[in-house]
């Protein structure tokens, strides 16, 4: 009996491989195209995340799979070798397409609101940064499977058109498309627009090793347009949110009380633009050291000439500087976040919000508490990121100026297209920058640091100083040098702007009444000049968030400060608190991200652009799967963040809703500024600190 069985068994096992081996006979093409797509698309999951493998891949296979089916409709060899090909190179291109971006930006994952920015893409891009790996082994793929694919066509046995065949094929075509609906509702399922918190425990990595690059995007599209609905909510929930607490006086509240104010967010500008640093910096300034070249004394005369404007700022009494600042940002982002103090999830504001009100913008509350004016400056285009609108209808701003004003007043013919030079916006607009005759807030945007960093004819200049200083020489075949050489010499041309506004303001003699903050955006990821400068390239390293520190100083008018350094963790959501705080204006507390760099409260960063959580110790973008924590770190920090990432979220989500729904509208603004009045009345206004007991 047991011997009839095995029979049996033996016989179904035959049956099934000679079923199987007479399928791949005549669908060879097919097996090598699935092999073939895997290995393009994994190609491009590893370049982007190093990881050879998908956690998620169902969607990606849903398509391979599909397209496999449809070649079962189709009569010849000849027309599945034409599907399977146009399929295959599709599918490499589409990668490209989104490993260049990914590249370009220093490691953005595609989601639905970046279709927006599908004009600035083409204007911000000087190189494409193609991945030579993806590209070689596409290559090879595609070369292998043409030659051989269209060998087989010829040799393969006659395709199975029978209707029975075609039924089948298109029972399985209907579920493979019902598991795919599934798959994707299965994926957005979570997403609840109050209540964000399970930010805090998902499976996503934040790069495309979940779902690969064409599974992702798939579910970008359909969560876009299918799942990101905000629900407005309860009405006076939100209100009483929005202005249920007010922030307190720190020891600085108030020192620069009726000062003009002055941000300058700087593209891509790092600490070792202008700073030696053999331990945070190796191969920066620090590698003429290293190599024997010079005495760290003698590099450290030499960029005091060679930047002698940052210095100034840097070194002075009266700025404070905020030593352990990060940015994980993109520059719209850091931008707006330093100007609103927030910045709601899976949207790009300049774009889908363009004619909201916004009146807690820094512009719009002080021309509702003081009636000043304020004016926006940006050697770039006027139409990048929408800012010719977006700054005048809903920040508050009075003027925009950007490169084409800037260059036409110049009359020189020349500048505009290319980086332009920080130093010729500077001079050219620092009377309207800087009105001697009433008080101002002004908002300046530079371009000279931004990337791609290679030879350019208005830096010459600058090249030819650190020549004579032997800093930074030109280094046949090492791109990485070049480009640090690049990138600091377009450093020199912005602490020329900076000297030029700070010998204006002092020959005004309004100095001594104006704050500048001095800020990054983002580190300089453009060619890696960041992870080169830094030597840092992997979380694996011990102070893997110093790769997104960057620069942030104060000045605070001509106050005898002591230059203080402040060590605590801030990040770019922490500028906009920390002006009013030192303006002395109490703010709805709840509006903010961030709080006062001279609060003991703690900051933690979540980067819309990259959809992490850090702050100095620990980066994340799950809790139960940390990408890096510092050496050292206990439980008990770990609790702490993730408290303090939950109130965070919970901020972000009502801020959805007052962006969605456009919340200050009509007599809300009045209510708002109203509400501000009452709050910022000298009888209400907190109680002005010591600066001797500043949090440092």
């Amino acid at each position: 009996m047991e011997n009839g069985h095995s029979n049996k068994f033996l016989n179904m096992l035959k049956r099934t491989g000679k079923a199987l081996l007479a399928f791949c006979k005549v669908n060879y093409l097919m097996c090598g195209y699935i092999v073939a797509a895997i290995i393009i698309e994994l190609t491009g999951v590893a370049v982007t995340s190093d990881r050879f493998y998908m956690t998620e891949p169902w969607l990606f296979l849903s398509f391979v799979i599909l397209v496999c089916l449809i070649s079962q409709f189709l009569p010849g060899h000849k027309s599945r070798y034409a599907l399977f090909m146009v399929a295959l190179t599709a599918n490499f291109i589409f990668d490209m397409i989104f490993i260049v971006v990914y590249d370009s930006t220093g490691g953005t994952v595609f989601d639905y609101a970046m279709i927006n920015l599908r004009n600035d893409a083409i204007t911000i891009l000087e190189t494409i940064p193609f991945s030579f790996t993806h590209l070689f082994v596409s290559a090879v793929i595609m070369a292998v499977y043409g030659t051989l694919g269209f060998k087989f066509t010829k040799i393969m046995p006659k395709p199975n058109v029978a209707r029975s065949s075609v039924i089948t094929t298109a029972a399985l075509t209907a579920l493979t498309l019902s598991t795919n609906i599934m798959t994707v509702y299965i994926s957005n399922e979570h997403y609840d627009s109050n209540d964000l918190k399970y930010k805090l425990y998902q499976n996503e990595t934040g790069t495309y090793s979940n779902k690969g690059i064409v599974g992702n995007f798939y579910n970008e599209l359909v969560r876009g347009m299918l799942f990101s609905k905000i629900d407005y909510g309860d009405e006076n929930e939100l209100k009483s949110f929005i202005y249920g607490k007010t922030t307190e006086p720190t020891p600085l509240t108030g020192i620069a009380d009726g000062y003009n104010v002055v941000t300058i967010l700087c593209e891509s500008f790092e600490w070792f633009t202008f700073l030696y640093d053999e331990v945070d910096f190796p191969n920066g300034f620090a590698k003429t050291v290293s190599n024997g070249e010079m005495t760290d004394a003698e590099v450290k005369q030499k960029l005091r000439e060679l930047y002698p404007n940052f210095y100034r700022f840097y070194e002075s009494d009266s700025t404070v500087v905020l030593n352990n600042s990060h940015s994980l940002e993109k520059t719209d982002i850091s931008e707006n976040k330093s100007m609103l103090g927030n910045y709601p999830l899976f949207q790009y504001i300049n774009y889908d919000y363009p004619d909201n009100s916004l009146p807690y913008s820094i512009p719009n509350v002080l021309k509702t508490l003081y009636g000043v004016e304020s004016n926006s400056f940006h050697n770039g285009y006027k139409t990048f990121y929408n800012r010719n609108d977006f700054h005048t209808n809903v920040l508050g701003f009075k003027s925009f100026t950007a490169a084409e004003d800037i260059y036409e007043a110049t009359q020189d013919g020349g500048g505009v297209g290319e980086r332009n030079l920080d130093s010729v916006m500077f001079d050219t607009c620092k009377q309207q920058m800087f009105p001697v005759t009433r008080r101002f807030n002004t908002y300046i945007t530079t371009i000279t640091q931004h990337g791609q960093y290679a030879y350019r004819d208005n830096l010459q200049p600058y090249y030819d100083k650190l020549d004579k200083a032997g800093l930074l020489p030109y280094v046949e075949d090492d791109a990485n040098a070049n480009a640090l050489r690049y990138y600091c010499a377009a450093g020199m041309d912005t602490d020329k702007a900076i000297g030029i506004m700070l010998d204006y303001l002092e020959a005004n003699d309004i100095a001594d009444n104006t704050i500048i903050t001095l800020f990054g955006d983002h580190n300089a990821y453009y060619q890696g000049v960041s992870n080169y400068a830094k030597g840092i390239y992997s979380s694996e390293h011990p102070a893997y968030t110093d790769l997104y520190r960057v620069p942030v100083m104060i000045k605070v008018g001509n106050a005898n400060l002591g230059n203080p350094i402040i060590n605590k963790f801030t990040c770019v959501a922490d500028i906009y608190p920390t002006v009013l705080d030192l303006l002395g204006i109490t703010m709805f507390k709840n509006l903010n991200y961030g709080v006062s760099a001279f609060s003991e409260e703690p900051s933690i960063l979540y980067s819309r652009a990259y959809d992490k959580f850090m702050t100095d110790k620990v980066y994340f973008n799950t809790l139960s799967k940390l990408i890096y924590l510092a050496p050292g770190t206990d439980e008990k920090y770990l609790g702490s963040v993730e408290r303090t990432a939950s109130a965070l979220l919970e901020k972000i989500s009502h801020v959805n809703r007052i962006f969605a729904y456009d919340y200050f509208k009509g007599n809300k603004t009045d209510e708002f500024n109203t509400r501000l009045k009452t709050i910022n009345e000298p009888s209400n206004a907190p109680i002005t600190g010591d600066k001797d007991g500043y949090y440092v």
